[in-house]
């Protein structure tokens, strides 16, 4: 296979590349460069558009509905349908995209299942890293998904069986959240001790680390544990949100990466996210980015009113909040793919990587709109026919109804 097109960006940092084309042979990127130097072959003409690689969500959860509306993680006992389900949002994944993805938060060992039967599958599918069940304390965060642990010997344990069961990375619940009422997101629910042994636990097994970490006092204790990337970092109180420099400092030294999870809920126009006032959450990140912190993109889709399809909302949030067009597709492409462990699999267009590819209109280094609308979309060489949607948001009644819930639910 040969594409060419008006334009190429094969990585966040690169010039872009005029009259260029790309060369794909199973599923592998062979040449990434201008068309005069392209191997011979029949090629198809993508026209004026920007190809440039595909894009990584480091969050989702994959066994949720967003337009469902429900404000808890309580989950449906019948696994085929939830299988179902993860198989439907996978695709939507694509129609946005994004060619390989975070699961981070699936009942049992549904999330490694249904990553292998998609990688199983004929047609195109994005990448999926399976976290399985959250390591959550009893009562805690998503508890209803299985992976409770409570204690250091039970932590181990239980990374111990995760492991086994096949993940790609753990997955902890440092923090309550807001859609398990009674968790508390503002409070630690793991002691530094608990969370030292995860992780250790887990590199000793070459496991990365994320943890979902909402409240100040567990962000600090998940970075004195050693933890390789935070989900959220909100930065939570009891009564709204309260960045702390020395805890971001200690980030920031310590390579941790961050993924805050800015997505629909967190635009201007459809604002519901539940931690504070949007200036407060914005500005948060800004001080955060102005740091030096590692950022990648993820969405949290799957929660109410986020959906899948819709990732280019976290990147418009990220401009808000000080990036560079080019600082935000590097969160969503070559920083993602080294924070995920895929740098020499995805994140660039570069030969012997595997051929992640998308097409958006106009020049992405100069504005971000254009990828709300992917033109063309490769994943591991597949082609992926990308679907129209018309993707709602609820009236402001709605959704200051959902962010109303959470609050009460979380004991605000």
């Amino acid at each position: 296979m040969i594409l060419t097109a008006a334009r190429l960006l094969t990585d966040a940092s690169a010039p872009l590349i005029h009259d260029a084309a790309v060369a794909v042979s199973n599923g592998v990127l062979t040449y990434a460069g201008p068309q005069n130097s392209a191997p011979d072959g029949l090629a198809t003409d993508l026209g004026d558009v920007t190809l440039m690689p595909g894009l990584i969500d480091c969050h989702v959860h994959l066994c949720q509905d967003p337009g469902s509306g429900e404000v808890t993680l309580e989950m449906s006992s019948d696994h085929d349908a939830l299988s179902r389900r993860m198989i439907a949002n996978a695709q939507r994944l694509l129609d946005a995209g994004v060619t390989t993805a975070r699961d981070l938060g699936a009942p049992g060992t549904l999330g490694t299942r249904v990553r292998d039967r998609l990688a199983a599958t004929p047609n195109a599918t994005p990448r999926i890293l399976a976290a399985n069940a959250p390591i959550t304390v009893t009562g805690g965060h998503a508890a209803s998904m299985g992976g409770i642990a409570d204690g250091v010997d039970q932590v181990r344990a239980t990374v111990e069986q995760h492991a086994e069961d096949g993940v790609d990375l753990i997955k902890v619940m440092t923090t309550g959240g807001f859609m398990t009422p009674g968790s508390h997101p503002s409070e630690a629910r793991y002691t530094v001790d608990e969370l030292t042994a995860l992780v250790a636990e887990a590199h000793a097994r070459s496991l990365p680390v994320t943890t979902h970490a909402l409240g100040v006092e567990g962000i600090e204790r998940a970075v004195l544990a050693g933890v390789d990337c935070i989900e959220h970092c909100g930065w939570v109180t009891r009564t709204g949100t309260e960045f702390d420099p020395r805890i971001a400092e200690m980030i920031v030294l310590r390579g941790i990466a961050v993924s805050p999870t800015m997505n629909t809920a967190c635009t201007a126009a459809d604002y519901m996210c539940p931690w504070d006032e949007r200036d407060a959450v914005v500005g948060n990140l800004r001080a955060l980015i102005s740091l030096g912190a590692i950022i990648v993109a993820g969405t949290d889709a799957g929660i109410p009113l986020v959906h899948f399809e819709r990732y280019a909302d976290c990147l418009d949030t990220f401009a808000e909040a000080g990036m560079t067009p080019r600082q935000a597709i590097a969160s969503a492409t070559s920083v993602a793919a080294g924070v995920c462990g895929l740098a020499d699999v995805t994140g660039r267009l570069a030969p012997g990587l595997r051929a992640d590819v998308i097409a958006v209109d106009g020049d992405p280094t100069e504005s971000l709109a254009s990828l709300h609308h992917p033109r063309f979309v490769l994943a591991d060489g597949l082609r992926h026919e990308i679907r129209g949607t018309d993707l709602g948001t609820g009236d402001s009644a709605a959704r200051e109804r959902i962010r109303r819930n959470l609050e009460q639910g979380a004991g605000r």
